[in-house]
């Protein structure tokens, strides 16, 4: 049995695309973000409640904390009948104790903040909503924002409210 030079090359051409092909596709694989994908069970056992419903969010409802500022993320509000209100809300926050050293930064501030995203973001809801224009960006709303938010919050206490985006539709 013979071979030609033609079936050769073409043997050639075909293994060498393919180790390529195999090649990319790990490389792909290797280099995404499969491993941060989080395991979990059908039903969860704290709640009873399907898992799946837990982690729907969006990259708007995430909050984020630095030193000393926390975002609250994005938020939509209906004010003023007809009227919408789109803002993102961000903390100033300090420790109630003062052990804000050198080499304890805030961490415990900054747990705190990220263990009670949820329930900040419904307290900023709650007490924005039935605003009208007149008041949704006055002292008295903020001072009103911090007040509720200081009350969810047992080690860290909130200086400051901003907004750092403020669209009213």
């Amino acid at each position: 049995m013979k071979l030609n030079r033609k079936e050769i090359l073409k043997k050639a051409v075909l293994g060498v695309t393919s180790l390529i092909v195999i090649l990319l596709l790990i490389l792909g694989i290797k280099n995404s973000d499969f491993g941060k994908i989080a395991k979990y069970n059908k039903q969860d056992s704290k709640s009873g409640r399907d898992m799946k419903t837990r982690f729907i969010s969006s990259s708007g409802m995430k909050v984020t904390v630095t030193n000393d500022i926390a975002n609250l993320g994005d938020f939509t509000f209906n004010i003023a009948r007809d009227r919408k209100l789109i803002a993102n809300i961000s903390l100033k926050y300090k420790s109630i104790d003062g052990d804000e050293s050198w080499f304890n930064n805030g961490d415990k501030s900054k747990k705190e903040i990220l263990k009670k995203s949820v329930i900040l973001r419904d307290a900023a809801i709650n007490t924005m909503l039935g605003n009208s224009v007149a008041t949704a960006n006055s002292k008295k709303m903020r001072k009103a924002l911090k007040d509720t938010l200081n009350e969810q919050l047992s080690d860290t206490e909130i200086e400051e409210v901003y907004f750092n985006q403020f669209i009213i539709q």
